[in-house]
């Protein structure tokens, strides 16, 4: 029996994995070409060399994978597989032999959670890394622009012709940056004053500094330290010059994440926005499991009737209506209209639990 039962295993394991792999190639080309047509006006304005246009599709790769790609080819595939198995009246032979569905779907299911320990890994040590790089490929190899900014030490780092920000967060809603340092400087690279303030708000054109003081430097190491409640300061840059360097969740890991959040809070600073980026993080890999769960009673029900269109048009359904929901749900928890929790894990859950209701639903 249990011979019997491992050669079923490894034949719907074998019959999935190639499904599964065509799948995730042919999503990967048509995302890559869709990107490239994307971004093929911005090469041409600036005349970027083929192989650099190739090395920045290449590093967006494990974007479209992990972020993209992944949870509809993972559908895609036990509708096609299961689909063509029930056409072929292999399914109707297993029954019939005393196995049941469930018994021919666990490894479907134990594929689907290892995809889903494989995605959280690559969105954690993978991902934030080629994001980076893309970033910079755009900006300072493509574009030409000189790097002007960093993240050290969970702050970003923006230096311009004779001053260095540090600033702890960019709220892009308020236009406002939070705990922010500016160090100014003489011909000589002499640091000549240094501005402390809570926040700096960009409001009509002008930065306005609030809770802070100034301290400038004089000759012999003197000090003198002026506090301010507000102060309206005129900086050369604007607030596009410090949105363009956010840094964004996406580009960050779990621990990284996690660790700029705390952070933030002991500064006393909202982090509402990268709360919800960090469940998410956790939410989203296994959307893998549950695109498994919505996909094999589907693959069952419509398996004899359907065809290839038919399951393609299927996961575009199903991939479209979780992603509509997982982005609007994760607004609102960026937003603070629900706790970042309940929004990242919601969208989660309901598939989950539709899926499990259907599977249920279905006949042994």
């Amino acid at each position: 029996m249990f011979e019997s039962y491992w050669v079923l295993n490894r034949y719907v394991i074998r019959e999935y994995l190639k499904v599964f792999f065509l799948s995730l190639s042919g999503l990967i080309l048509i995302y890559i070409v869709v990107l490239f047509f994307q971004k093929v006006d911005l090469f041409i304005k600036h005349q970027a060399p083929f192989l650099l246009i190739f090395e920045y599709l290449l590093y967006k790769i494990p974007e479209v994978v992990f972020q993209w790609t992944l949870p509809y080819a993972v559908l895609l595939s036990p509708l096609l597989t299961l689909g063509t198995l029930s056409r072929h009246s292999e399914i109707t032979a297993m029954k019939a032999g005393g196995v049941s569905l469930y018994r021919i779907t666990i490894p479907l299911f134990m594929i689907a959670l290892f995809i889903s320990l494989f995605s959280f890994l690559g969105n954690e040590y993978l991902v934030p890394l080629t994001n980076q790089k893309t970033r910079y490929l755009l900006a300072v190899k493509v574009r030409k622009e000189q790097q002007t900014s960093f993240f050290k030490n969970y702050k970003l780092w923006y230096h311009s012709d004779r001053g260095i920000f540090n600033i702890q967060l960019l709220d892009a809603k308020e236009k406002i940056l939070k705990g922010i340092t500016l160090y100014q400087f003489d011909d000589q690279f002499r640091c000549t004053q240094r501005i402390d303030a809570r926040e700096a708000k960009w409001d009509d054109g002008k930065w306005r500094f609030s809770q802070g003081a100034i301290r400038e430097f004089g000759e012999g190491g003197s000090i003198r330290t002026v506090p301010f409640s507000t102060l309206e300061i005129a900086l050369q840059e604007d607030w596009e010059s410090f949105q363009r360097i956010e840094r964004q969740g996406r580009e960050m890991s779990y621990t990284e994440l996690r660790n700029y959040i705390q952070r933030i809070q002991v500064s006393g600073y909202d982090s509402t926005r990268y709360l919800a980026e960090l469940y998410s993080k956790l939410s989203y890999p296994f959307l893998n499991l549950i695109m498994v769960l919505i996909g094999i009673p589907f693959a069952l029900k419509t398996g004899r009737s359907g065809g290839v269109a038919l399951s393609v048009g299927i996961s575009v359904m199903i991939g479209f209506a979780y992603g509509v929901t997982f982005y609007v749900f994760l607004s609102f928890g960026k937003s603070g209209v629900l706790p970042p929790f309940l929004a990242a894990w919601t969208p989660t859950v309901i598939f989950g639990l539709t899926g499990i209701f259907t599977l249920m639903s279905i006949r042994q």
